[in-house]
């Protein structure tokens, strides 16, 4: 029985006929057809789900036949449905880790991910605006990564299945067989292109490799070089890892699909697990002179409406041709034809003869030649073994051993503890060539076989090294995992000369000390080769107040306030350098002096000297102050916008005159409140320490 659930979460029960699809990176699907069950067939809708073997899918389609009182239907699992129907409402530009596309995606969606996969930072252009599905679908093909479903946890891992001990062979457990071999594809040489010599250079020198194949002789009378997709990418910094990539797609460019029946020994109580897409089994057809390694890209399997799954048709595509020639063809055709026994990588009969005794005895353990075996009797594949030689695990029917404790070590796909403690553990990223190794107490970060930095403890502390012609930078990542410099120790710093490289906004108070002690000899010298800008951004992102210092001289924008202090300039005297206070005014005045005469009318007009008269605001009330230079009495007999004129008792009088104004813009300032706090002056390092020495009293 089948169980249904409708919109509001009511279950119905129904008999159905099912072929249920499962595919490598491809969608669980079902299609079927509902015999019995009366509720499901008369109130089967949009939004239905149904349970099958402990699975969630979603009814995507329903067909109602009146004739023979049956519904075929078909349904596809939770997580491929739910992630097709919800948007991603972003859109990404630039290189990010490949875990935040992954958080990214599945944020929010009621789902979550494991990845196992180690997969450097890619670019993308207008990656978004999609649904999640697609977008998810996207990063796992430019990762080159594969991943399964269980329950609400997507497993993301670097290679679905296991290389089985399963051998499936003509006339035993194979019932039709039909290869099909595509070499649209087929190359024997490529070519890779990596980093350029200078990273900010395109027209500059780029690492270069190139891969021939066993079989490119063989070809090359006829067609020449048989040439692949070069492969370009700039993160390729070293040969090695580039030529890998290269040869691994000359390799994988000749395909072949079988396509094959398996006749479901389960049934008649064959123990032996069925294979899954993603394992690797090993398939013998004589009549095709087949016989090699192939790996299952797809399983469909069909169920009667009691649940017994009565046929299984698997599609497989095989190993790269380099792959396959590892593979010894004379062994298998040897096995093939009977004339030796399979060989212990693949199928013992010792390994057969104790799982039989193990599944029939009431124990999991038995011991046998090759030490204890234990064997999970719902999957032959699961596989665990104790002897002198060690403790091994397998998911693999004993082939391989990927968790296992020998003399030589311990081996894990993933170790999990509160602690893990020894001398050196190391981990490397094949595709850049970067490697992290804990080694003694320190780190060392690796770049190849070249040591680029790491972190060291002596008896002053804990450094961190970076060693010459490298960049050492400490950035600021957002939540969608893009980067920006704040500070670096740059490749052209070296011990005799460091140098050290700040991009971000320094939030603090700087002290230069000596022994905790404030010394006057302790100078901090901010200074370049044209000028140094020091300055506040505006709210309009400017630097609307700012100091700028050159060769030549300091220039100061926008209001320049001095605390418990002069503003002086310094002028050389016989006796040294002495200071020249400004001359301070409640109001903000611009000024101008000269000399006159008056005429035989007793009177002369001074004209303001246009320059001046930009400055000032004659609009508003402006002094003139006269200095007598003859035996006369001077007075200002007029103020003009843009003169004035002088009077005399006297013709022919000789005067000084000194003219203010206020300045343009600045006409309404008086003893400006600066607004900071007798608080305020006591935390800016001893301004007053006896109290307020600037106030006195009126009494």
């Amino acid at each position: 029985m089948i169980t249904f659930t409708d919109v509001e979460n009511n279950e119905y029960q129904a008999q159905c006929e099912i072929e249920k699809t499962d595919a490598v990176n491809g969608e669980k699907s079902l299609s079927g057809t509902i015999y019995f069950g009366q509720d499901v067939k008369a109130n089967i809708a949009k939004g239905w789900t149904l349970s099958f073997l402990d699975e969630e899918y979603v009814v995507v389609t329903y067909t109602k036949n009146d004739k023979e009182n049956t519904v075929a239907f078909s349904a596809v699992q939770a997580f491929f449905y739910k992630m097709s129907k919800t948007g991603f409402y972003e859109k990404w530009n630039g290189s990010h880790p490949f875990a935040s596309y992954l958080d990214a995606l599945f944020a929010g969606t009621g789902y979550t991910y494991d990845n196992t996969a180690s997969v450097a930072a890619f670019e993308k252009q207008d990656w978004g605006m999609s649904d999640r599905l697609s977008l998810f679908n996207d990063i796992i093909d430019q990762a080159s990564v594969e991943f399964s479903v269980e329950g609400t946890v997507v497993h993301v891992v670097p290679a679905m299945g296991s290389d089985l001990s399963t051998i499936v062979r003509k006339k035993f457990n194979l019932d039709t067989a039909e290869i099909q071999t595509d070499n649209t594809s087929f190359a024997t040489y490529g070519r890779g292109y990596g980093a350029y010599s200078k990273p900010n250079d395109t027209t500059s020198k780029r690492l270069e490799v190139e891969y021939k194949s066993p079989l490119y002789n063989y070809y090359y009378p006829k067609f020449g070089a048989i040439e692949a997709v070069p492969v370009a990418d700039e993160r390729y910094t070293i040969a090695e890892n580039l030529l890998a990539a290269v040869k691994e797609k000359v390799d994988k460019s000749w395909a072949i699909s079988l396509t094959l029946n398996l006749v479901d020994l389960q049934s008649v109580g064959y123990k032996y697990a069925m294979a899954n897409p993603g394992d690797y089994i090993t398939v013998i057809d004589e009549s095709l002179n087949f016989s090699d390694k192939v790996r299952i890209i797809k399983v469909t399997s069909d169920y009667d409406i009691r649940g017994t799954r009565t046929k299984t048709e698997v599609e497989c595509g095989s190993l790269s041709f380099a792959e396959q020639q590892k593979t010894s063809q004379s062994t298998l055709s040897n096995v093939a034809a009977g004339k030796i026994p399979v060989p212990n990588e693949w199928l013992t009969s010792q390994v057969q003869l104790a799982t039989n005794s193990l599944l029939a005895a009431r124990t999991e353990l038995k011991f046998t030649d090759q030490g204890i075996i234990a064997i999970d009797k719902s999957d032959a594949n699961k596989v665990v073994i104790l002897n002198s030689a060690g403790l091994g695990v397998s998911t693999d029917g004993g082939q391989t051993f990927k968790s296992a404790i020998t003399a030589d070590g311990v081996v894990a796909d993933r170790l999990f503890g509160n602690l893990i403690s020894g001398i050196t553990y190391e981990t490397k990223d094949a595709a850049s060539g970067y490697t992290i190794r804990l080694k003694g107490g320190a780190m060392e970060l690796l770049k190849g076989d070249d040591l680029v930095s790491g972190i060291n403890q002596n008896t002053s502390g804990s450094t961190f090294n970076n060693f010459e012609g490298h960049t050492l930078s400490l950035s600021q990542t957002n939540a969608s995992g893009v980067s920006t410099e704040v500070l670096a120790i740059p490749s052209s710093s070296t011990h005799d000369s460091p140098k050290l490289s700040v991009y971000g906004k320094i939030n603090t108070r700087l002290k230069f000390l000596s022994d905790g002690v404030i010394q006057a000899d302790n100078l901090l010298w901010l200074g370049s080769l044209n000028g140094v800008n020091i300055g506040a951004f505006g709210s309009d992102g400017t630097f609307t107040h700012r100091i700028d210092a050159t060769s030549s001289e300091v220039k100061v924008f926008g209001n320049f306030t001095v605390y418990n202090g002069s503003k002086n300039a310094a002028q050389v005297t016989r006796d040294g350098i002495r200071a020249t206070p400004a001359y301070e005014l409640a109001e903000n005045y611009v000024g101008d002096i000269g000399e006159g005469k008056t005429g035989d009318d007793k009177t002369v007009r001074v004209d303001i000297d246009p320059l001046v008269f930009d400055l000032i605001n004659t609009d508003k009330p402006y002094q003139v102050f006269l200095t007598a230079y003859s035996d006369a009495h001077f007075w200002v007999s007029e103020r003009g916008k843009d003169y004035f004129v002088v009077s005399s008792d006297s013709p022919d009088s000789a005067f000084g005159w000194e003219l203010k104004g206020k300045r343009r813009g600045f006409e309404d300032q008086r003893l400006v409140d600066t607004k900071d706090t007798y608080e305020d002056l006591e935390k800016m390092e001893g301004l007053i320490p006896n109290g307020n020495q600037n106030v006195q009293s009126n009494s």
